[in-house]
């Protein structure tokens, strides 16, 4: 371990906030963050709106955030920090690694998180505590809703690629996964819940027909009405049609109506 992810012996104090809708995993952070005098556990909460709440009240010096919450996700906490605040991402998914960093994430860090492994978390905020001005961390960046609107992350095949959101078709729930269908590409399966990418994408374009199914609508092509047997939709540069039931159906003929695209 290099001298940069070692704690200084004097470390500065640390005032943090756990946010974390299992408790277990809460628990199991703060009883490591409790062998560093330095630390102290200020708040915690178990939602995205919670956790905004708890640290406008307590104005701690680091927030840990899970990703996968009840309602909106923890990234989504992160990007709304005041920029004198270091979040840091904790969940048991590798797969939200590029997104975390371009909230200005400090660190990520994979569940059961490790004493050792949050040892070099904390000399890497003592380190950024210690650079004095509060204007040296990354600068803010304004919370811009079109920024999650033109790409989006997938892994494929142990890699991972970053696609245009309008190239999305539809995205599909199987249990606690996501078939995400898209143009030019064999659909992916995420370990993502389909709320999820309802918040992240861009609700003029995308409309969730089900409890399992959010469609695309820019790249629809041509509706095919067929309320005995099922509706069809064809999309642009695809081959692959889908096929919605009757309550789908409904809601689908609803949107288009009100905006006038059917």
């Amino acid at each position: 371990m290099s001298n940069r992810d070692q704690l200084p012996d004097n470390p500065p104090p640390l005032r943090v906030v756990l946010v974390d809708d299992e408790a277990a995993a809460s628990r199991w952070l703060a009883e490591l963050l409790s062998r560093h005098d330095h630390v102290e556990v200020v708040g915690r909460a178990r939602r995205a709106d919670q956790a905004e709440k708890v640290i406008a009240h307590v104005k701690p010096d680091a927030v840990f955030v899970d990703v996968e919450m009840p309602g909106r996700d923890g990234l989504s906490v992160l990007d709304r920090l005041d920029p004198a605040i270091l979040g840091v991402v904790v969940t048991a998914f590798e797969d939200y690694a590029v997104e975390a960093f371009e909230t200005a994430a400090c660190d990520y860090l994979l569940k059961p998180v490790s004493a050792a492994r949050l040892e070099r978390t904390l000399a890497r905020l003592a380190s950024m505590s210690q650079r004095g001005s509060p204007a040296e961390p990354l600068p803010p960046q304004p919370i811009d809703a079109s920024a999650a609107e033109e790409r989006v992350v997938l892994p494929i095949a142990g890699e991972t690629a970053v696609v245009p959101a309008g190239d999305i078709l539809w995205i599909e729930s199987q249990e606690n996964y996501t078939q995400v269908h898209a143009v030019g590409r064999e659909a992916v399966v995420v370990r993502r819940p389909l709320v999820h990418w309802e918040s992240e994408l861009p609700a003029e374009s995308f409309l969730r027909v089900s409890r399992s199914l959010l469609v695309g609508l820019e790249r629809i092509t041509m509706v095919r009405w067929q309320w005995q047997g099922g509706t069809q939709i064809e999309f642009a540069e695809s081959d692959e049609p889908l096929t919605l039931g009757r309550a789908a159906t409904r809601r689908l003929k609803e949107r288009l109506d009100a905006t006038g695209d059917c």
